[in-house]
């Protein structure tokens, strides 16, 4: 086995989110680094324990584990840990889809939850082609699934792309003591 990755001998890191995956996910244990590095750029992420599995165009794959910390009052992972990796599943393959020089930003969720989520569930989100091409109001698939196959959550997050602003140089908004 190769030894683990120090500070010091890896990469440097692109700033494109889709970039930074496909560099680190070549490392020994690359896709559990690209997890905590994702989880650190979205806290919230990090409190349903998030694993990234697989993030490319139209497609991001997310594990929320049943952990005692995403649990509610009957013991299956808690709804809002489901939509969580759901969301987390979405923005990845957002970053790896949208257009360069385009943003997105969720613009809603509609989800059914159809049963008990009393394993690991596995998140994924998928688009097409297609739907990218209705742009800038893009509709993406969403499913959850037990390690059973069960599907306990499905719905559709919408996603609004649009191109990102040119800034025209950053303007000083803050105020310069006044001499008295």
């Amino acid at each position: 086995m190769p030894p683990l990755p120090t500070v010091e001998n890896l990469p440097a890191l692109p700033k494109d989110t889709f970039e930074v995956y496909k560099t680190l996910i070549a490392l020994p244990q690359g896709k559990r680094l690209f997890s905590v590095l994702f989880q650190q750029k979205a806290p919230y992420f990090a409190s349903a324990h998030i694993q990234v599995k697989k993030m490319a165009k139209n497609l991001g794959v997310v594990d929320v584990p049943k952990r005692r910390s995403v649990q509610n009052h009957i013991g299956t992972v808690h709804a809002i840990a489901v939509a969580n990796g759901l969301e987390a599943a979405m923005g990845l393959l957002a970053e790896a889809t949208a257009p360069k020089g385009y943003r997105w930003l969720p613009k809603g969720m509609n989800i059914e939850y159809l049963a008990l989520s009393d394993s690991d569930i596995r998140c994924v989100a998928e688009t097409t082609d297609e739907d990218w091409a209705n742009a800038p109001d893009v509709p993406v698939k969403v499913t959850a699934t037990r390690k059973d196959g069960t599907v306990v959550v499905q719905g559709t997050i919408r996603i609004w792309v649009t191109p990102k602003k040119k800034s025209a140089g950053k303007k000083s908004t803050s105020k310069k003591p006044s001499a008295k």
